[in-house]
């Protein structure tokens, strides 16, 4: 049984629509003062059947009272179109005594209530407390079989997330190996296949796997953050085709790789990984040779040998990369001066730091500030 559907938080006022070819009668209706007490906000009226039926083809509505005799089109005439269109509304009548007949005929046929005309302001009130019942229920319905829904979908998505695969993903995206795109590529046509070529589902997993690999490599690299940031969509959404889709995750996934391979977190945790590591933690410091063969107890010059070898960069070439791609993420929050920067970089020099930042760049802080903006 149904329990404490009037509780449901965030419900806006149902909207209604008024029909009567009796102007006086709307406007009676409109002075009635308890229609946001009782739930209500009148959306719109119509003067006339075919009138109204053009607005709900339009718009939603959630209670439509309508009067039952009107030319052209009374309200059965439009109680029948209503259902004809499964147009989902609830259905209030007035009607004089004398038209009771079109009363029971128009209940038979699925109006929730009726009033009679002369309209009395406490019966009005005592249908639309019904009407609101009537609809909170439904609304609760409706929200909870939504949601016992969506837990099936993500049960049986659960059954189709290809884990395997998205361990193997990250293991040749940590080291920084191109194979990764071919993996990705296989990933998503293998799926799609798996999921009985559902475009849906399979956007849906590969969406929820991108998130995944994300996640991983901020918490392998947690101090990554200061430099970039791992952007893109996290849904594969607006497309029509098993190709589409394909292009946009290898893209989400090429971009994580380019962002491991910039800043050299290939490597394993040896001295490499360790000088790669010191230079992001304390980019903000002067960083010295010296210092990182204090906390890896190697002499430097085996250091940047070593580093030579293996990344392809002079270490002061690569710790230059990591402060200007810093500086990037700086300028961008616009709190900072070009003298600011400077300082708060390591460097003494607001000149040398705006040089070094043009060639690495291309532009000048003031320039790549306006190009951001």
């Amino acid at each position: 049984m149904v329990k404490k559907y009037v509780e449901l938080e965030g419900y806006d006022l149902y909207k209604v629509l008024l029909v009567d070819d009796d102007r006086s009668i709307l406007c009676g209706l409109r002075q009635f003062k308890e229609w946001k007490s009782c739930g209500f906000t009148i959306e719109d009226e119509a003067y006339a059947g075919k009138d109204a039926l053009g607005k709900l083809v339009e718009k939603c509505f959630d209670l439509v009272i309508t009067d039952i005799r009107m030319p052209g089109m009374d309200g059965l005439e439009l109680l029948n179109k209503i259902r004809a269109r499964n147009l989902d509304t609830c259905l209030m009548i007035m009607s004089t005594y004398n038209d009771f007949e079109y009363a029971r005929e128009g209940i038979r046929l699925g109006v929730f209530d009726y009033i009679m005309k002369p309209l009395d302001s406490k019966i009005l009130e005592s249908a639309l407390n019904r009407v609101k019942k009537h609809l909170d229920e439904k609304k609760f319905l409706q929200k909870r079989r939504k949601e016992e829904k969506q837990m099936l979908f993500e049960e049986n998505l659960r059954f189709f997330y290809p884990t395997n695969q998205e361990q193997r993903i990250i293991v040749l995206m940590m080291i920084g190996d191109y194979k990764t795109i071919d993996e990705a590529s296989n990933t998503c046509l293998e799926l799609f296949n798996f999921t009985n070529q559902d475009l849906v589902k399979t956007d849906i997993l590969l969406g929820k796997m991108l998130l995944n690999l994300r996640e991983k490599i901020n918490h392998s690299f947690p101090w990554l953050a200061t430099l970039e940031e791992i952007v893109f969509n996290d849904t594969l959404t607006d497309v029509e085709s098993i190709d589409g889709i394909k292009t946009k995750f290898l893209t989400c996934i090429n971009t994580m790789l380019e962002i491991i391979k910039k800043y050299e977190l290939h490597h394993p945790d040896g001295v490499v990984g360790k000088t790669c590591r010191y230079v992001i933690e304390h980019v903000e410091d002067n960083i010295r040779l010296e210092d990182i063969a204090s906390v890896v107890h190697i002499s430097q010059d085996y250091i940047g040998k070593l580093f030579k070898q293996k990344t392809g960069y002079n270490f002061i070439d690569y710790a230059t990369k990591v402060k200007m791609e810093h500086a990037k993420h700086l300028i961008m929050t616009g709190e900072y001066k070009n003298y600011e920067l400077s300082k708060k970089l390591g460097y003494s020099s607001t000149d040398y730091f705006c040089r070094l930042f043009k060639d690495y760049t291309g532009v000048t802080p003031v320039e790549f500030r306006k190009m951001g903006s």
